[in-house]
């Protein structure tokens, strides 16, 4: 039963209670109002705040973009006095060169002028000296030379003439033909008369010479014995064993080997794509967004990949052929035929192998009190064409196909190694001319192709503890042994420190070696080089070189450090940056390098492509600084900042220490950071100094290579 009423209380009508209700759902209502009006009322509050704050982000960007744009025309301001300094600085040199060539008078020609230099071809080729063996050897060094100075004129002479560069071009051609022809009649004539030279005993022919730049060791079986096949020429380090057809052939062999290489230049594959290079000016990328987007749409490739990569993994789990993903080629990437080595990944070390067969002249007849020698037509040495019979055997099969017959396989290496003996067995030593960081490839300059092929080769074997390479080949001519360029790359670490005025060190800490370079005004030269405990190259520390000519020292060595446009193509794993940001980096980093401290940093590697990190040392480390670190510089294309994190922090943070100020690149950051000293340091530096700064350090491009 439902309760009763308390004493003295009235039960509410219907009426009432109606009433009751109405009240409350009207004080609801106001409730609710009053609620949607305070709503309404913080809603509004906060997008005015916002847009208080987006017009105060707007001022601010407009703000730093005429900072920007002011700032970034100030560098550029003093970019283009530098650079008008240094084309007249350029021509005075050159005046200064032309006129110490003159007062040389050592005989040998302007090679900037082609009179002198067609007057120098025409003497040389009609000097009876040269026709010999040791006159010819003894001339090369000097031609060469020539030839060198040639290609500085034709590569640094950028404002010549076409009709100035056909013509450098066609005297180029005329004297490196001119010297192949050289040699050839020199060698010729050393076989006029093979009697000073033969073992009477075995009646073998053998003789060696050599200079600076050629070695030359000619052979010959006389007597044509097959026992008599095999011959090692110990100053080269080369052993040759001929097959049986060649052994009983009546030629001589020879074996030359050249430090110059005059083949490898003519490949398709030498030089870089001619892909336009972008604007490198950061005036014209004014919108943030626009210029993140290289590094956004590379995300978005990256996601791409991975998805077709999870299809892949799916599509196998399916039981179906696997989806491999697109990878699309960078447009500087270098496509090569089958067996053509590409020389932008590869480079001809240790200098060049001629090895061939050469019919053995006319000799000397000996009568009573005469001697009788047949004069030919052709002075010159006749070629023995020879290509070796040899069928390789037929691929095995996949493994898993069928158990093979022991009696069959060992049937099909019987056959293996008959055909292996119809070749040419040639054994060489590395030559110590070089660096050999890994094993090198054979190869045969393919003269109808005009490339440097691989596919003539068979049975190659490698000692490393020797570094001695063996191989088989079905064809003679020129041979080369191929190293990657790209041993030394990236760097694992880079340093670049004033030294002193008018002197900075650049230390870089390669995959084998490194290198102290020390860069004063017009010149660099090399300080110290390890490679692993040993030093090396001792002889050229201390010799100033301009940057070019150091550079390509190195490389003659196997030693590249300094990559070409190109070059991330052929490495993995590159923190390539965006390319205009980066080239302007170095213009700066040149103007401050005389007066402060720059280092690698580890967040530079997985920064991105927009965001360049690197170390700013701007003192030496206390006890107690070794705690917080050297502060960290981030480039941008928009602007320059110093970062709250080091070197040493637990996480990359893009923070600045200061967000009121604002410098568009390193070097106005440098003049508005730094005191005085550092300014006046900064602004007195010589342009040739910073000039020669920033050319090595674009050439070693050491932000996107480490």
């Amino acid at each position: 039963m439902p309760p009763k009423a308390p004493a003295g209380t009235r039960k509410l009508s219907k009426e009432e209670r109606e009433k009751l209700r109405r009240l409350e759902q009207e004080r609801k209502q106001r409730e609710a109002e009053e609620e949607r009006l305070r709503e309404e009322e913080e809603a509004a509050a906060q997008r005015a705040l916002e847009a208080e704050e987006a017009a105060r982000r707007e001022e601010r960007r407009r703000e730093q973009q005429r900072q920007r744009t002011k700032q970034l025309t100030a560098t550029l301001a003093v970019t283009r006095q530098l650079d008008l300094t240094m084309e007249l600085t350029r021509g005075r040199l050159r005046e200064q060169e032309e006129w110490e060539r003159m007062m040389k008078c050592d005989g040998l020609p302007d090679p900037t002028s082609v009179p002198e230099m067609n007057r120098y071809l025409s003497l040389w080729r009609a000097d009876p000296e040269s026709a010999t063996l040791k006159g010819a050897l003894a001339k090369t060094d000097q031609v060469i030379h020539v030839i060198s100075e040639l290609e500085g004129v034709m590569e640094e002479n950028c404002d010549a003439t076409e009709k100035q560069r056909r013509d450098w071009r066609e005297i180029w051609l005329e004297l490196q033909e001119a010297q192949k022809e050289k040699l050839d009649d020199a060698t010729y004539n050393q076989l006029l008369d093979l009697r000073p030279h033969l073992d009477l005993e075995s009646m073998v022919y053998a003789f060696f010479t050599s200079s600076p730049l050629v070695s030359l060791a000619l052979w010959s079986n006389t007597t044509r014995s097959p026992k008599n096949n095999s011959h090692e020429v110990k100053e080269l380090g080369f052993t040759f064993t001929l097959p049986e057809d060649l052994a009983e052939a009546e030629c001589v062999v020879r074996v030359m080997r050249t430090e110059y290489d005059h083949y490898s230049k003519f490949a398709r594959t030498y030089n870089s794509p001619d892909v336009p290079e972008p604007d490198c000016s950061l005036l014209e990328a004014e919108d943030p967004d626009e210029e993140a987007a290289p590094a956004e749409e590379q995300e978005k490739q990256q996601a791409e990949g991975g998805k077709d990569k999870e299809k892949g993994e799916e599509g196998e789990k399916m039981g179906g052929p696997p989806v491999t993903a697109k990878k699309s080629k960078p447009p500087h990437f270098t496509e090569t035929a089958y067996g053509e080595l590409n020389l932008r990944r590869y480079r001809i070390q240790g200098g060049v192998y001629t090895i061939d067969l050469l019919e053995v002249p006319p000799q000397p007849r000996v009568l009573a009190e005469c001697t009788i020698t047949q004069v030919e037509e052709v002075c010159s040495v006749s070629r023995v064409h020879w290509v070796a019979q040899y069928n390789p055997p037929a691929a095995p099969e996949a493994a898993g196909q069928r158990r093979r017959d022991p009696e069959a396989v060992e049937q099909e290496m019987r056959q293996l190694e008959r055909e292996l003996q119809k070749l040419l067995l040639i054994t060489i030593k590395l030559p110590d001319s070089a660096f050999w960081f890994e094993p090198p490839q054979m190869v045969l300059w393919d003269e109808q192709k005009r490339c440097w092929s691989n596919e003539y080769f068979q049975d190659v074997k490698y000692n490393e503890d020797q570094c001695v390479m063996q191989v088989r080949t079905t064809r003679l001519g020129v041979m080369g042994l191929a190293m990657n360029r790209f041993a030394n790359l990236p760097f694992q670490n880079w340093e670049l420190k004033p030294l002193g005025p008018g002197s900075v060190s650049l230390t870089l800490i390669a995959a084998v070696v490194v290198a102290d370079f020390t860069i004063t005004e017009g010149q660099v030269c090399l300080a110290n080089l390890q490679d692993g405990a040993r030093t090396a190259l001792s002889h050229l520390y201390g010799k100033p070189m301009k940057p070019n000519i150091l550079i390509k020292t190195l490389q003659f060595y196997g030693i590249n450090l300094f990559p070409d446009r190109d070059s991330y193509c052929y490495i993995d794993g590159l923190p390539t940056k965006h390319r205009p940001t980066e080239q302007h980096l170095y213009r700066c980093l040149a103007f401050v390098a005389p007066a402060l401290h720059f280092a690698w940093s580890r967040w530079n590697l997985l920064a991105g492509q927009t965001k360049l990190v690197f170390q700013m040392k701007t003192k030496k480390l206390s006890a107690d600084d070794t705690q917080t670190g050297q502060p960290l510089v981030l480039v941008t294309p928009q602007k320059t900042s110093i970062l709250e994190c080091t070197e040493i922090s637990q996480a990359f943070s893009t923070a600045d220490e200061e967000e009121s100020k604002y410098y568009a690149d390193l070097y106005q950051l440098v003049l508005g950071e730094m005191g005085d000293s550092v300014r006046q340091t900064v602004q007195e530096a010589s342009p040739v100094f910073i000039h020669t700064i920033h050319h090595v350090l674009k050439s070693a491009s050491v932000i996107s290579y480490c």
